[in-house]
């Protein structure tokens, strides 16, 4: 099905990331240059003598651009969707997973476990190498901003603006409990 919809794209190209900054830079000025250059080599002359703008194939390039831009744009979201659904089915497994693998730790601990312990110490290497226990680096201090001359007043005064710190929000309460109770030791 992709490929049929890919067959439908006239002159398609794959992307090439060699390229890529070089056809975006020179992308950018389309939007607005293109329609006045058609503009000027359609009514001077001189201009269009000159051979320098082939006017029929940048007139279809803006008619592409303006029928595929919708396209693009609800593929994106596609794309988008999937990744989400993909992840969430991936994040629900996990949590699964680490579920099992509390329940594991403690197991393994009873006379009959010794077939699980393989398993149990294969997933304790896992869940570390994913938490990637480092010691977390000092934080550089904020710096204060200067303090004014008495009656001056700071026209531009700095504003300091603390990025919101990741915390247990990011996660669902299940995940974070299965993560505390897979960790725990």
């Amino acid at each position: 099905m992709i490929d049929q919809f890919q067959a439908q794209i006239p002159d398609f190209q794959h992307h090439d990331p060699r390229d890529i900054r070089r056809v975006a830079a020179m992308a950018r000025f389309a939007p607005e240059l293109v329609v006045p250059t058609i503009a000027a080599c359609m009514s001077f002359a001189p201009a269009a003598q000159r051979n320098l703008f082939d006017i029929e194939a940048n007139q279809l390039a803006v008619r592409r651009q303006n029928a595929f831009l919708p396209v693009i744009q609800r593929l994106t979201a596609l794309t988008d969707g999937l990744q989400f659904t993909v992840d969430n089915g991936a994040a629900e497994a996990g949590s699964q997973a680490l579920d099992f693998y509390s329940w594991g730790k403690s197991y393994v601990k009873r006379p009959d476990a010794a077939a699980l312990i393989p398993y149990v110490d294969a997933m304790s290497h896992v869940v570390k190498k994913v938490l990637n226990h480092r010691k977390p680096k000092a934080a550089a201090p904020t710096p204060q901003p200067a303090q004014l001359p008495p009656g001056a007043q700071g026209l531009l005064a700095p504003r300091v603006v603390r990025a919101e710190e990741v915390g247990e929000d990011e996660y669902s309460d299940a995940f974070n409990e299965a993560l505390d109770r897979a960790t725990k030791d």
